[in-house]
């Protein structure tokens, strides 16, 4: 008995700390859409802005001033001021920060360290695509990004129950230029060449179709779409 007790103890403790480290870690790092604000010329780093997900940010990490960061890891001579990309950050330890920014700092922005990057794939127009929640497409002649912003409502019939209505889905679009104010197009699914931003978008389906029992997280949602140049 003393045995079986000792086995349980050990293994309750290994459960304990397990879990202990897996909410550790996940609070660490999170993937973050960013868009390039500028430059510290002093040390060639990529200032960047949070502007979709500004309070996620601050409760993650903290409040730096202007909602402005330093990536100490992104570098001025791959990027232009207005690209926007994908980060999953946390907060830079003081042996990852250049000599220039410690002894001559250009700005008191918190310094983050991107654990990953990667830019926004290429739109290829006329084609049907499956559009990710929050993320874009990248228009490079037309320097313009193409974004799923939210879902509006979803009151589909979820399969497996019976509905005297077949419900609908719709979704908010976001189209974003630099030094541009953005433009909103709010479609139903189904909405076929909705003009805005210089683009017609036909909004075709919204993945996945809900399920009895199941509710569909924001993160799950991809819109299939199609993007025409006018």
């Amino acid at each position: 008995m003393h045995t079986v007790m000792k086995i349980l103890s050990f293994f309750g403790f290994c459960l304990f700390f397990l879990l202990g480290c897996g909410k550790e870690t996940e609070n660490n790092s999170n993937q973050l859409i960013a868009s390039i604000a500028g430059f510290d010329l002093n040390c060639s780093t990529c200032i960047v802005s949070f502007p979709d997900d500004s309070l996620k940010i601050k409760k993650l990490l903290g409040e730096s001033p202007n909602n402005y960061f330093q990536i100490v890891n992104l570098h001025k001579g791959n990027y232009t001021v207005g690209q926007k990309l994908k980060v999953e950050v946390r907060k830079a330890e003081d042996a990852e920060l250049n000599a220039c920014i410690t002894l001559y700092p250009s700005y008191n922005y918190m310094n983050l360290y991107a654990l990953d990057y990667q830019n926004f794939a290429d739109i290829r127009f006329n084609d049907t695509l499956d559009l990710a929640y929050k993320d874009c497409f990248y228009d490079r002649d037309g320097q313009s990004y193409i974004c799923f912003d939210t879902v509006l409502s979803d009151s589909r019939c979820p399969a497996g129950v019976e509905c005297f209505w077949a419900g609908e889905a719709r979704a908010r679009f976001k189209i974003e230029k630099y030094n541009s104010s953005p433009v909103y197009l709010d479609l139903k699914e189904g909405a076929k060449d909705a003009v805005a931003g210089g683009y017609k978008i036909s909004f075709i389906k919204l993945l996945p179709y809900p399920k009895k029992d199941h509710q569909i997280k924001p993160e799950e949602y991809k819109a299939q779409i199609v993007v025409k140049i006018l």
